[in-house]
């Protein structure tokens, strides 16, 4: 039986970077970073920080690296744009609130991981008998911030946040445990994590898309301008001229699309990623509280909404240029093609001017040719005694053959012109 070599690598990418098995109460904090695409290098800090409390190190070329310490679980995960830092840890009850785990490790080795910070959250997992019972009571722990929250998993937990970074920097989430088993509470914290990555992923477009603005109403403007001129259009050169500005445009609109493709692109992708993430808390509303999934409605699609924007006017510019191009095209074939109907008209006036010129040129070489025929005619006549032969005299006689041989020599022309046409 012959096994393709990839059968086993793709039954395990099923199996790649499973979700936490999560034992409660536990505090998490991630750490997002933009990477630079070095694999390696954060494989050796990774090894450098397993060296260090005598684990085991990350395997070569992984892309993802699970390691229990004593007091702690390290998660790395190594994504197309983005590394992710988490430690958990479980099966405590701390009395701190959103405590920072990473304090747990060698600060040093914290503050040399590599790569632009772009996300950091605290999720804290209690049950529900360590938590405030009012919302004014959470609000302590969230410094006052307006808060957003509903439960999840068909009732299981209840979640709150302010989806803004406190002093520290990071976001903090509370997860209230009404019934979690360790499975479920690890795929809450990687469902919120998530969330957290991607939503910032996603929105990595937005100052991009708002810069871009400008450009791409001023190239609207333009093409405005360009399509008004198609009307006024005289000469050759003025539909050559703006041929020339349509390129000039369409060479500006392929740059932008060049330059911020990959960077739309990938976050239509995020977007998608966060809303499947959303969906999967299964969030259900509380009295006079929104929730996750609404703020993200009345914060996040916005703006990502933004950024679609921009990719939809470029592809319509794109489109008008495109048909703008093809109308000036036509005209110029157009253009064109009176030119030449022009100039077989006035082909034909000169071919009719050559013939009558040639018809003019053949009568008087008609009348040439009869005039040294009989020049010739004469000259051998002259020594010929015709008078004793003919009752005529030698200048009658020349006289008779005169028309005889201009109706020869037309009748010679005739002859030659309609070989010529055959």
């Amino acid at each position: 039986m012959d096994h393709h070599p990839l059968k086993d690598a793709l039954v395990n990418e099923l199996h790649n970077r499973p979700f936490p098995v999560v034992a409660m109460p536990a505090q998490i904090s991630s750490l997002v970073f933009l990477h630079t695409g070095d694999r390696q290098d954060e494989l050796n800090k990774l090894a450098e920080l397993a060296h260090l409390y005598g684990v085991a190190v990350p395997s070569e070329n992984a892309d993802c690296y699970y390691q229990s310490f004593v007091d702690f679980d390290l998660r790395w995960e190594f994504h197309n744009e983005f590394s992710t830092y988490t430690v958990v840890r479980q099966g405590r009850a701390e009395s701190e609130f959103f405590k920072d785990v990473f304090s747990l490790i060698d600060q040093s080795w914290v503050d040399g991981i590599s790569g632009q910070l772009i996300a950091a959250n605290h999720i804290d997992l209690r049950p529900a008998a360590d938590t405030p019972a009012t919302e004014e009571a959470l609000g302590e722990y969230f410094n006052g911030q307006r808060l957003v929250g509903g439960t999840i998993y068909e009732g299981l937990a209840t979640l709150w946040t302010s989806v803004q970074a406190e002093s520290d920097g990071f976001i903090r989430t509370l997860v209230i445990d009404d019934g979690l088993n360790p499975s479920q509470a690890g795929r809450v914290v990687r469902n919120l994590l998530e969330i957290a990555a991607y939503r910032s992923m996603t929105l990595l477009a937005l100052p991009t898309a708002r810069l871009l603005m400008p450009e791409v109403r001023q190239l609207e403007q333009r093409l405005v301008d360009t399509n008004d001129k198609l009307n006024m259009l005289i000469t050759l050169e003025d539909e050559q001229n703006l041929m020339n500005e349509l390129i000039a445009e369409a060479t500006q609109l392929e740059k932008l699309v060049a330059d911020h493709n990959f960077r739309f692109s990938a976050t239509e992708a995020y977007f998608n990623l966060t809303e499947s993430r959303l969906d999967m808390l299964r969030e259900k509303k509380m009295p006079t509280m929104r929730t996750l999934k609404q703020f993200h409605a009345r914060r996040f699609i916005p703006a990502f909404n933004t950024c679609m924007s921009i990719v939809k006017r470029k592809e319509n510019l794109s489109k008008r240029i495109s048909r703008t191009s093809e109308l000036l095209h036509l005209r110029l074939q157009l253009s064109l093609e009176t030119q030449n109907q022009e100039l077989l008209a006035s082909m034909d006036k000169r071919s009719e001017l050559q013939l009558r010129l040639q018809q003019t040129v053949e009568g008087l070489s008609v009348v040439a040719m009869t005039y040294y025929s009989m020049n010739l005619i004469e000259l051998l006549t002259k020594p010929l005694p015709i008078e004793e032969y003919l009752p005529i005299s030698h200048s009658m006689a020349l006289a008779v053959a005169t028309p005889i041989v201009f109706v020869i020599a037309i009748l010679g022309v005739i002859r030659i012109r309609k070989k010529l046409h055959s």
